[in-house]
Formats: C-alpha cells, sequence, structure tokens
C-alpha cells in the first residue's frame, strides 16, 4: 500500500514539477526552427475566420481589430461564420461589417465546430488564422503568424493567450506562466499538444472538417496535424489579448468545459492515447492526461499514505495533521486551488454521460475598449 501512495503522489509532481523541467531541459539541446527576421507585413495572402453567435455590435469591434493589422489590406480576407443558433440574422451583420467582409451560415446542427467548418469552407487562402470575438490581436500577429508558416515543416501555429484582467487571481496566472514556458518547450522539442483557440493559423490543406459538437478545435486540430508529419509551432509574439473579466465561478465553468473535450477526444479519436500512433504521445500524457488524474492521484495517494500509517498505530495524529492543513488550506489562498481539483471530476461525469454542448454565449464581463 505504501509503494501505491509513493507511485500516485509521485506521478502528481512529475506532472506538474518534473515534466515541466525535463521538457525544457530537453527543448534547450534542440536547434531552433529556422526562420527570417519578424515581418512587419507578410507578403503571403491570410483568411481570418471568425466564429462567433455574437451581437452584430460586438462583431464589427472585432473584425474593425482584425482589419488594423499590418498585414497588407490586399492580402488579408476575413470571413465571418455565424452560428446557425444566433439569435441574430446574417443580414444584421453585413449591415455593420465592412462590404468586404464575406457573412456566412455555420452549418447545422450548429455550434463552433460546424461553425468553422463553414468559415473554412469559405475562405479562399492557404493560410487560415482562427480568432474569436471577445480577444483582440496585436497589430502585427497576423503576418507573424504566416511568417511561421513559411517554414515547410509546420503545419499549424499557436499565439500566445494574453489576459488583461490585473485583478485576476495570482493563481491563474501563474498557471498561464507555466503553460507558455511548457508550450515554448513543446514546440522546440517537436508540437505544441495544443493551441490556442482564439489564435491560432493553419494549412487550409491540412484542415479536416470538425465533428459536430467537437468541444475542443484547439486540441483536435493540432493532434491531427502532428499525425500527418507536420509540427505545431507556437508564436510568442502573436498574442491575443483578452479584455473580458471572469469571477471564479466562471473559471470553473471554462476548466471544467476544456477537461471535458479533452474527454471527448480521447473518446472519439482513442489512436491519441496509442504511443504508436500519435507522435505526441509522451506529451499528451504529462501535459494533459496526467493533469485531469491529480484528484484521483491525490485521493489515491493520501489514503493509501494515510492508511499504512493508521495501520502503524499513527491514525489518531494522521487525523489531527489532515484536519489542521485542511483548515490552513481552505482558510488561505490554496482553498481556490483545491477547489479546481474539483473540475476534473465533473469533467468526467459529463464524459459518461456523453454532455458535449458546452459552447455557451460568453459569459466574462466585457471591459472598456479603447477606441
Amino acid at each position: 500500500m505504501m509503494l501505491v501512495a509513493v507511485v500516485a503522489l509521485a506521478l502528481v509532481v512529475m506532472t506538474w514539477v518534473g515534466y515541466p523541467l525535463v521538457a525544457a531541459l530537453v527543448a534547450s539541446r534542440r536547434p531552433p526552427l529556422s526562420f527570417g527576421a519578424p515581418p512587419h507585413a507578410s507578403d503571403r495572402a491570410v483568411t481570418v475566420v471568425l466564429a462567433t453567435r455574437e451581437s452584430p455590435r460586438v462583431v464589427v469591434d472585432r473584425v474593425h481589430d482584425l482589419l488594423a493589422s499590418t498585414q497588407p489590406r490586399h492580402l488579408l480576407d476575413v470571413v465571418v461564420a455565424v452560428d446557425v443558433a444566433s439569435p441574430y440574422a446574417l443580414a444584421d451583420y453585413g449591415a455593420v461589417l465592412p462590404t468586404d467582409v464575406r457573412v456566412v451560415a455555420g452549418d447545422a446542427p450548429g455550434g463552433k465546430a460546424t461553425t468553422l467548418n463553414a468559415g473554412v469552407r469559405a475562405a479562399s487562402t492557404e493560410i487560415l488564422v482562427f480568432a474569436d470575438s471577445a480577444q483582440r490581436f496585436a497589430p502585427a500577429a497576423i503576418p507573424e503568424l504566416a511568417h511561421f508558416l513559411s517554414n515547410c515543416d509546420l503545419g499549424a501555429v499557436s499565439g500566445a493567450y494574453q489576459t488583461q484582467d490585473a485583478t485576476g487571481s495570482p493563481l491563474l496566472r501563474g498557471f498561464w506562466w507555466l503553460e507558455t514556458r511548457i508550450r515554448r518547450a513543446e514546440a522546440r522539442i517537436h508540437s505544441l499538444v495544443a493551441v490556442t483557440g482564439a489564435i491560432y493559423a493553419i494549412r487550409k490543406s491540412l484542415w479536416r472538417p470538425l465533428p459536430p459538437d467537437l468541444i475542443c478545435d484547439d486540441l483536435y486540430v493540432p493532434l491531427h496535424v502532428a499525425a500527418g508529419g507536420y509540427r505545431v509551432g507556437f508564436c510568442e509574439t502573436a498574442i491575443a489579448s483578452d479584455v473580458r473579466t471572469f469571477d471564479r465561478r466562471q473559471e470553473f465553468s471554462r476548466k471544467v468545459r476544456t477537461l471535458t473535450g479533452m474527454l471527448q477526444v480521447c473518446g472519439w479519436c482513442p489512436w491519441v492515447l496509442s504511443p504508436l500512433a500519435n507522435p505526441l504521445w509522451l506529451q499528451f500524457v504529462f501535459h494533459k492526461l496526467l493533469r485531469l488524474a491529480t484528484p484521483y492521484l491525490l485521493l489515491v495517494g493520501l489514503s493509501a499514505g494515510g492508511w499504512v500509517l493508521a495501520q502503524r498505530g499513527l491514525g489518531a495524529e494522521v487525523a489531527i495533521a489532515l484536519s489542521l492543513l485542511g483548515i490552513a488550506v481552505f482558510a488561505g489562498p490554496g482553498a481556490w486551488a483545491i477547489s479546481l481539483q474539483a473540475a476534473p471530476i465533473v469533467a468526467t461525469f459529463n464524459a459518461i454521460r456523453g454532455r458535449w454542448s458546452v459552447w455557451s454565449m460568453p459569459a466574462g464581463r466585457e471591459r472598456p475598449i479603447p477606441h
């Protein structure tokens, strides 16, 4: 039983500490991908696909931000794909958007995946950049993503997510700090396991139509790109800034959605669980699967360890120590970290029930956008 406790807790440590350190060490020994000087503007035509069910007012602000890119206007197309579940008509969007921005209806039965499929189908260029409604791009983000795809080894490239919420949780800021460094290392070693859904680019020839009700295109797409023999890069200077703030309940819901989507991909694409079929298998296990397993590993490790100590006559001491530890954790900043460990459990129940329809209207509170 002690071996069970040691293995379970060691896996937790390896997931959150060991893997980032090992990945950084391995990456430091790999040569970087070769590129020319970062461009102010790309000479390659790009189509930005914006899948949305937001109001025309929100969408027109987002499109104006995209058109403010340093990408030459004659080499930049924008396709707005509207979810069939949107309460707004296509004409409502067309009335407020520039005339050269195409507005298309998403495919049935609705949801982000089928809306993206319609947007990609309407695109006329080989390089596609995906955007969400709520974020804002750095001016050079689009040409920088296109520049990365000038390397023929890359099939897709992710930009970087940045929150503008200065009041956000230190825990969440720390998470994104760690996530950025892991992604940097993974891209240097071979490929990202997951891209940032709010800003990434792909070659249209590598796009596979997404299945209806798919939750995480940002996981499904890069895994298929890597399986096709291409790499998935990471462009840290192509930044999407989120203009919303989220309270803890909303952050918890977002976490549940992401983890539910990961389980969905495992169920719908079981080959990702095979080291023979998935070239990113090791990264997928340590970066994704073991994170989801963390609460279960903690439960097994602490229970097994407590049982061993109780068998040695230390049951009362263990109970007191755990009680004091629980009080200290839940009374301090660690309470939020502990509560987040319930997200994988909720996601597991969603997966068991096949509850995949979770793309809802954004719940964040919109921050003022300077004009």
